[in-house]
């Protein structure tokens, strides 16, 4: 990202020099020849930072500063004066100049300064990127390719992820589209800048508009500042896009505007900005689908659909679930302070045969519950969500006493008798599995044993 110098200065041949300097020097350049004009781009345009000199006409250089802090607190100030005294020194630095440059002018000085104000500015764009970046991630599961499905996926993630293509990730909510995307990011050569990431169905439109691209002070009601959008702030890096497919017919032509020109205009704003992004896109339902009902645009769709990847639903890659389950027990173990190795047979038959409508984000969340409720060193099916262990039963083809003309109860107590074995005559644990209270079981119990008794 080009950094703004604003050059308040009313001579023509100082200012011709410094603004070769500063152009030299790496940075965007504006001139203004007296202090009205200077006021007017302040309030106006971007301006990283004020070059000015201390006697103007119109405004002074202090006035300026005083300007200059009104639209952005932190913007470096720097002065140059030939009128320099200890007073009018001693007043710039109180109220916040960055720096003093003495007439005559050294250009070497002007270049030290201009460094400095650069380094400045580069520390802070680093920063806020990771703070913004800090504020959205949050822990996902690395990509676990067991399946033949998913080797084949992250075969085609290899093979794009060094180019500056977009990427189109389609899948069903939860299926690891976002990690997926960070491990793109990962293997490119951009990894070492910004990953950031929005969710366009979690936010309004309008909302939306200001998150991607900014907005300036007074853009709209509530906007009283400038904002920096995902955009700026992942310059460099990757911008994921998740669930395309809900943004807004205007968020449609800002976002094909933006593909095919690499700039921008903040909400509100009158100057374009330039940013090097890699864009990377997810969708939850059929663009293609989208298009042919009109809720999509065409044009649109072809820009984003130059490389996608299908990532399989975690009920089509079983051999995934045992392997993501364990990774995921042995990271949100540490994270608890659990000291849970593995997860036992009878609890991975039952993941293994759960359909999973929630995919890989509902397998973790039950991960994370069973740590918290397993007693033992290992979590076990009486850890597990009741539906989970209901949809992976399985009645042995041998060894129940009952036949087409046996009651409902008697059915009920083989199997009571048969989840208290697997649990090792453990009632709390076969309850849970079964479903039931505890105290449910043991009235069950109960009444078998009675009922054993009449016989």
């Amino acid at each position: 990202m080009k950094f703004s110098v604003l050059i308040a200065e009313d001579d023509r041949d100082m200012a011709a020099l410094l603004a070769e300097i500063v152009r030299e020097q790496g940075f965007d350049c504006e001139v203004a020849a007296d202090g009205l004009a200077a006021e007017t781009a302040l309030r106006q345009d971007e301006t990283h930072m004020l070059l000015t000199d201390l006697r103007l006409p119109g405004r002074s250089g202090l006035q300026l500063l005083h300007i200059a802090r009104a639209v952005d607190p932190r913007m470096p100030v720097v002065m140059i004066t030939g009128y320099a005294t200890p007073q009018n020194t001693i007043q710039a630095f109180q109220e916040g100049v960055f720096d003093m440059i003495l007439k005559p002018v050294e250009p070497d000085q002007v270049r030290l300064v201009l460094r400095r104000v650069q380094g400045l500015l580069e520390h802070r764009q680093r920063i806020l990127q990771l703070s913004t970046q800090l504020a959205r991630e949050r822990e996902t599961v690395a990509p676990v390719a067991a399946s033949a499905a998913m080797k084949k996926v992250l075969g085609l993630v290899s093979q794009v992820a060094e180019t500056e293509l977009p990427v189109l990730l389609l899948g069903e909510t939860g299926t690891g589209k976002g990690v997926m995307a960070a491990h793109i990011h990962a293997l490119s050569p951009r990894a070492g800048d910004a990953f950031l990431s929005v969710n366009c169905g979690a936010i309004s439109p309008t909302l939306l508009e200001s998150e991607l691209f900014g907005h300036e002070r007074g853009a709209f009601t509530g906007a009283i500042s400038r904002r920096v959008g995902l955009l700026e702030l992942a310059h460099g890096g990757t911008l994921f896009l998740d669930e395309i497919n809900s943004a807004s017919p205007d968020m449609q032509v800002r976002l094909l505007q933006f593909i095919q020109e690499r700039r921008f205009f903040r909400v509100g704003g009158t100057r374009p900005i330039d940013v090097d992004v890699r864009l990377i896109f997810a969708a939850n339902k059929d663009l293609r689908q989208l298009v042919d009902s009109g809720e999509f645009r065409e044009d649109l769709f072809y820009r984003l659909n130059v490389f996608p990847i299908g990532i399989p639903p975690l009920r089509e890659r079983k051999e995934d679930i045992p392997v993501l389950a364990e990774y995921m027990l042995l990271r949100h173990g540490r994270a608890l302070g659990k000291d849970l190795r593995e997860i036992d047979a009878a609890a991975l038959q039952a993941l293994a045969d759960y359909r999973w409508p929630g995919n890989v984000r509902e397998l973790e969340n039950v991960i994370q519950r069973s740590l918290v409720l397993a007693c033992g060193d290992s979590v076990s099916t009486a850890d597990l969500p009741a539906e989970i262990v209901a949809s992976g039963a399985r009645l042995p083809s041998i060894g129940f006493p009952w036949g087409d003309r046996t009651a409902l109860a008697d059915v009920e107590r083989c199997w009571i008798r048969h989840v208290l074995d697997r649990h090792q005559g453990n009632r709390t644990r076969a309850a849970q599995a079964l479903g039931i209270d505890p105290s449910t079981l043991w009235r069950k119990l109960k009444d078998a044993d009675d009922a054993s008794d009449d016989v």
